[in-house]
């Protein structure tokens, strides 16, 4: 799904600026959540839904033999699209990792083999009827990724990956994504604006110990190096890639300061802390002043961390409530866009079931991002021919 300019005009000739709207995504992990239970949860047909893979795909139960595709008990629910139950044109957001490991110590970059790439390029062709977004092997600053803090390796396995995606999954989008600490200057990780489709990066709020209240200009802080460097030297449309409020519970260690807790004593509520950190991501100020910001992804998961860290928005009905009315307040406002219901015919009898179809935006899309880029001001030929019949011209 791609971010949808809204342009506006007056029938008299005055002409107001474009709209940019917002791509809102989610990813959820090893739950019992699909497509269509989160759209109904939350009341929306949401745009974009992120899934993950390994590449390659898995090793052996001994880790002594590479396994390149999925048999069919192993493929995980939101990463096999083609089972993905919510009939829309939701996007999908394809994250590739690469955790995975032989017992002789191959991994990372050592286990990434052209092979391999061809199998996972191969299985993302075969999506359909979705734009496909791949995020290569990201937060590759950090040192907690397998393949992390290896640049010179980063770029050279991008540029393996690029001609053989690009050539088996027609239609890709390649996310280069590192994490939002990326040193200011560092340019070591960026293959070439050439190799390279959308820029992104994950942030999120960790107040540890403590779950304070995020401040106002975070996100656009946190953000701003890896926009500005990549996303607007290059002019190349930006995703936060993953995102959301770190609620602490339980015993811990300040990673920073070294600080243990036996428990963690929080300053607000959960809801109150996720708006905050929402409300830095989904308000109009931050979009005007990122225009080239298309959207973000909910990292709906809770997992042991530093503490016992609860970063969704769905699962207490306060903090969901709380999450939902920063949405609709920037719904009413027009700057959100959604999934389109799509056709599916059943052949399976003598009769057909057909759901409300919705042509794909993505040509639409293409061509509003051009003239957004090149003007900020349209005025369509119907209302020119508007105005000349009332004698103004």
């Amino acid at each position: 799904m791609w971010s949808k300019t809204v342009l506006l005009v007056s029938i008299f000739g005055v002409l107001v600026n474009a709209v940019q709207q917002f791509t809102l995504g989610t990813w959820f992990i090893d739950t019992w959540e699909t497509p269509a239970t989160w759209n109904a949860k939350t009341g929306y047909l949401f745009p974009a839904f992120q899934a993950a893979q390994n590449v390659p795909f898995a090793v052996s139960e001994d880790q002594t033999t590479v396994i390149l595709d999925p048999l069919p008990d192993q493929d995980k629910f939101l990463s096999n699209v083609a089972g993905w139950d919510d009939h829309t044109n939701a996007s999908v957001f394809m994250t590739i990792y690469n955790y995975v490991a032989l017992a002789n110590g191959t991994q990372g970059f050592d286990i990434i083999s052209d092979e391999s790439i061809i199998h996972l390029a191969t299985r993302l062709g075969q999506i359909s009827g979705r734009t496909l977004f791949v995020r290569w092997l990201p937060e590759m600053n950090g040192n907690w990724m397998p393949y992390g803090q290896q640049p010179a390796q980063y770029v050279a396995t991008w540029k393996r990956m690029y001609p053989i995606m690009k050539n088996l999954a027609p239609g890709v989008q390649l996310v280069w994504s590192p994490n939002y600490d990326l040193k200011q200057g560092d340019t070591s990780y960026w293959p070439g604006a050439e190799y390279v489709d959308y820029v992104g990066t994950s942030v999120y709020w960790k107040d540890y110990g403590i779950d304070g209240l995020m401040p106002n200009t975070y996100i656009s802080t946190s953000i701003s190096t890896v926009y500005n460097e990549y996303a607007v030297a290059y002019n190349k449309s930006f995703w936060i890639s993953e995102c959301s409020g770190a609620w602490e519970t339980g015993p811990g260690v300040n990673p920073v300061t070294g600080e243990s807790f036996t428990n963690v004593t929080p300053s607000v509520t959960q809801a109150e802390f996720q708006s905050a950190f929402w409300r830095g991501v989904l308000n109009e100020s931050l979009m005007d002043s990122f225009p080239l910001l298309v959207g973000a992804f909910i990292f709906e998961v809770a997992k042991s961390e530093e503490f016992y860290t609860d970063f969704r928005v769905t699962n207490d009905s306060s903090v969901r409530s709380a999450f939902l009315d920063i949405v609709d307040t920037l719904d009413k406002a027009g700057r959100m866009v959604w999934a389109s219901p799509v056709q599916v015919t059943s052949t399976t009898s003598t009769t057909s079931t057909t759901i409300p179809v919705a042509v794909s935006p993505v040509a639409i899309q293409q061509e509003e991002s051009a003239v957004a880029a090149s003007a900020q001001w349209i005025l369509p030929e119907f209302f020119f021919g508007a105005v000349v019949a009332l004698g103004f011209l």
